[in-house]
């Protein structure tokens, strides 16, 4: 479960896609404003992070960069744009950790998510956290582990929904450990951490933020967060390696990709101006505010490392026995 977080320079390598080796006219690019199509709706802290880069961009491009919001269908819709569009590379997807599950549960598209989409650059990772209502029985994930050991305890967990990448953690924890754990699926982040606040459901397994929130503010405990490292929002959570659960980092991976069969040098120019707008320290203190670590990278590894997110999903969902989404 570990991930190789780096920040790259201009990309060297993409993986080769068709079209891909079309001669690219020596002319500026972009030449007109660019379409970022984001697959969520407008005010959260994903298209925030997309503002934030769109917004640096634009002045990077020397060209706007119109961010788009186009929610609905679990990001099908608006990856289905990209996936269709013209590919001269003046239109990009925020790329959701979603592409990869999808692929995963093997789910009947409207686009072959590898063939259709060019990825340029993994964009910002979003830690997982594992937090605990504060009256339960347990302050650490060893009390856990114990709590629920000791009386053969079954212990519910919340997720924003069957098939998040919070859910597919949890049941990986279920194999690591032998923890009889029992998922509880919401329609959402939001229900599921009010249930959890209120004692309905023991135990949270979400993405760092807006999650980080209510730990920090003492409405629920922190048991430990997916990461290497400790997360600066909160320092006082130790890490999953800390917590005993080595090896067990996860996150809801973000990228930028274009459509299918845009040209090499085009990808490469996308990439190095990514990379750019991620190196930039503004731009990183406003990810990072938000919970988001910045990543970056050559499209190859960006490439590699949806491939590596698939497969890790595909077995989880394969030893679990976990049915698609409804």
């Amino acid at each position: 479960m570990k991930r190789r977080h780096f920040l790259g320079a201009a990309a060297v390598a993409v993986i080769p896609r068709s079209g891909g080796a079309q001669a690219f006219p020596e002319r500026q690019f972009p030449e007109r404003q660019v379409r970022f199509v984001v697959p969520y709706a407008p005010g959260g802290s994903t298209d925030t992070s997309s503002r934030i880069i769109a917004e640096k961009l634009s002045v990077l491009f020397g060209q706007q960069v119109i961010v788009d919001n186009k929610p609905g269908g679990g990001t099908i819709i608006g990856t289905e744009i990209v996936a269709k569009a013209k590919p001269d590379g003046h239109t990009i997807l925020l790329t959701p950790g979603a592409l990869a599950v999808n692929a995963a549960f093997g789910i009947t598209l409207p686009y072959d998510s590898f063939r259709d989409l060019a990825p340029i650059a993994r964009f910002v990772d979003l830690p997982l956290l594992l937090a605990a209502h504060n009256d339960a029985p347990f302050t650490s994930v060893a009390e856990l582990l114990a709590w629920s050991k000791a009386g053969d305890r079954t212990v519910a967990y919340a997720s924003a929904g069957v098939g998040s990448i919070p859910h597919l953690w949890g049941e990986y924890l279920k194999a690591r450990t032998g923890m009889p754990l029992e998922h509880v699926g919401y329609k959402g982040s939001a229900e599921a951490l009010r249930d959890v606040m209120a004692g309905h459901v023991p135990l949270f397994s979400d993405v760092l933020m807006p999650t980080a929130a209510p730990v920090k503010a003492g409405k629920l405990r922190g048991l430990a967060v997916a990461m290497s490292a400790r997360s600066a929002l909160l320092p006082d959570v130790p890490t999953v390696g800390e917590a005993g659960l080595a090896g067990m980092e996860g996150a809801v991976p973000f990228g930028i990709s274009t459509t299918g069969g845009t040209p090499a040098a085009l990808v490469e120019r996308l990439n190095a101006q990514v990379n750019a707008a991620l190196a930039d320290a503004s731009v990183r203190h406003k990810l990072q505010e938000l919970g988001f670590i910045p990543i970056g990278g050559t499209a190859a590894f960006y490439a590699e490392s949806l491939a590596e997110e698939t497969e890790k999903w595909r077995k989880v969902i394969r030893e679990s026995k976990i049915l698609p989404p409804a």
